[in-house]
């Protein structure tokens, strides 16, 4: 077992492993959990689930950011969530994906909100950005949660999404670590 990555009070993220391929071949074969992410309301192939893993793996071995394995605290896996780099906008973007499941239990939300105090916390950016595609309302909740704002809209993946955004500054100034100079409001 790797060691966690993060932990919140019901949640642990670990490292992907080669091994773990049946776990997100899993998460990736059920339609619904696929309706906003490619291949679309679809089973993901499996060569595509193999190249997301390597991905997945590689990227934390080179960077140590990468998305990483969600899973309970009993280490029940019930998804994925973590960081990708992304060409335009180039960035970091926070991502996540649970089995259906575990939907509607605020999972999504509680490891959003701990991803974006990690990233701050270890990453030297300073800034983040999270999308989805423009009908996926429930998603833009957990973003805005997180404390990301609506930024921009635009074609990606030949589906048109809303992005949201979090800058270094805002997320310490929402968790009271900037204290305002005398003038500011």
């Amino acid at each position: 077992m790797s060691d966690p990555i993060l932990v919140t009070q019901r949640l642990r993220l670990t490292p992907f492993l080669e091994t773990d391929y049946e776990l997100l071949r899993d998460l990736h074969s059920d339609p619904e959990v696929n309706r906003y992410h490619s291949p679309g309301l679809a089973p993901m192939a499996e060569a595509e689930v193999r190249r997301r893993l390597t991905s997945y793996v590689e990227d934390h071995r080179r960077t140590g950011i990468s998305k990483w394995k969600l899973e309970t605290i009993d280490e029940d896996f019930i998804g994925r969530a973590g960081f990708s780099w992304q060409n335009e906008p180039d960035g970091y973007e926070l991502g996540y994906s649970l089995k259906q499941a575990y939907w509607r239990q605020g999972y999504a939300s509680e490891i959003a909100i701990a991803l974006v105090d990690w990233f701050f916390s270890h990453r030297a950016e300073d800034q983040m950005f999270a999308y989805a595609a423009s009908e996926h309302q429930k998603s833009f909740a957990v973003m805005e949660k997180a404390g990301l704002r609506p930024w921009m809209e635009m074609t990606k993946h030949g589906v048109s999404c809303r992005f949201y955004r979090i800058t270094r500054q805002e997320h310490e100034r929402a968790r009271g670590l900037v204290i305002p100079t005398s003038g500011s409001n």
